[in-house]
């Protein structure tokens, strides 16, 4: 069963004859605001339900909300078919504006002041409690900064870049309000796999290499008298530098330069900077599947979520 509402009105049942429409199609992703495409016929009882920027939409299957967001512009064609393109809630912070700020202060302190910014200046339907926060920093103390006013998408974006970890919005059950939350892991794992010669259709790997470094050369907070950064000289044998000796020897020197503008002490940096060394290393391997969700012939077969680990098998 698959439903589709405009500021809580039905627009959309798979049970009803009446609400049929000719095309209806969502996609999500992580820390990605999503869209949504609705197509109806002009006689469609919902045809004249949606105004672009302001109805909010929901698509629900089996009573579980897939999407939300809002109709962001209308697109009639020749027959008068009309297509409703919407975007995820995600979006909704770039209504708002970040004067020139700096913070310096720990992850969920900041992020929980962002929110109250950005829920003073929107509409109501737009606003979001502050709930689960788990991301942390190693040195609790986070430094960003902008000297022009910016989106305040813009700003949450700073955030997952220095911090990473997942948007994630739920619903409070006890006032209905919409909530946002700052989830450092997700780690949901899915009992549903996806098998070659079941419900695997497509399958594709992808070697990528753009932030690939095997040399990194750190810098710290900059001292406003002196000009000079925080290096790691001091805790590192005299050296500014930290190398992978393997990754060298496998794909030779990659140096590269990396700040932390937030880090005053050489020891912090200096594991920041083997943190980032790690990960940055590798060539990352990524695979793009198409897969049957299983769970839509047998509802006792656990679904996908976004954000699910999910095992795949696939001998060939």
């Amino acid at each position: 069963m698959i439903q589709v509402y405009a500021d809580g009105v039905l627009a959309y049942d798979s049970r009803l004859d009446d609400y049929e429409l000719e095309g209806l199609k969502s996609t999500r992703g992580l820390n990605k605001g999503g869209t949504a495409e609705i197509i109806m016929p002009p006689h469609h009882p919902a045809y004249a339900l949606f105004t672009d920027y302001r109805t909010i939409v929901e698509i629900h299957r089996d009573n579980v909300r897939k999407f939300r967001g809002r109709a962001l512009y209308k697109d009639d064609d020749f027959h008068n078919r009309r297509t409703v393109v919407c975007e995820g809630e995600l979006c909704f912070f770039q209504d708002a504006v970040s004067r020139p700020y700096l913070y310096q202060a720990a992850s969920a302190e900041i992020f929980t002041d962002v929110i109250g910014v950005y829920n003073a200046q929107v509409d109501d339907f737009k606003q979001f409690k502050v709930g689960t926060i788990t991301v942390t920093d190693a040195n609790d103390y986070v430094r960003i900064e902008s000297e022009s006013a910016e989106p305040t998408s813009d700003t949450i974006q700073k955030l997952l870049d220095r911090c990473g970890g997942y948007i994630v919005f739920t619903t409070d059950p006890a006032d209905g309000k919409r909530v946002v939350n700052w989830y450092e892991t997700l780690g949901y794992r899915s009992n549903q796999t996806i098998e070659f010669g079941e419900n695997l259709l497509d399958f594709a790997r992808t070697d990528e290499s753009d932030e690939l470094g095997t040399v990194l050369i750190p810098y710290g907070a900059k001292d406003e008298e002196t000009g000079a950064y925080v290096t790691i000289e001091s805790v590192n044998d005299g050296l500014d530098f930290i190398q992978d000796y393997d990754a060298v020897a496998l794909r030779g020197v990659i140096a590269k330069a990396v700040y932390w503008d937030d880090v005053t002490e050489p020891q912090n940096l200096l594991a920041k900077a083997q943190q980032y060394l790690a990960q940055n290393k590798l060539v990352i391997t990524s695979l793009e599947l198409t897969a049957v969700d299983l769970s839509l012939l047998d509802k006792s077969i656990d679904s996908f979520r976004i954000g699910d680990v999910i095992r795949v098998r696939s001998k060939p």
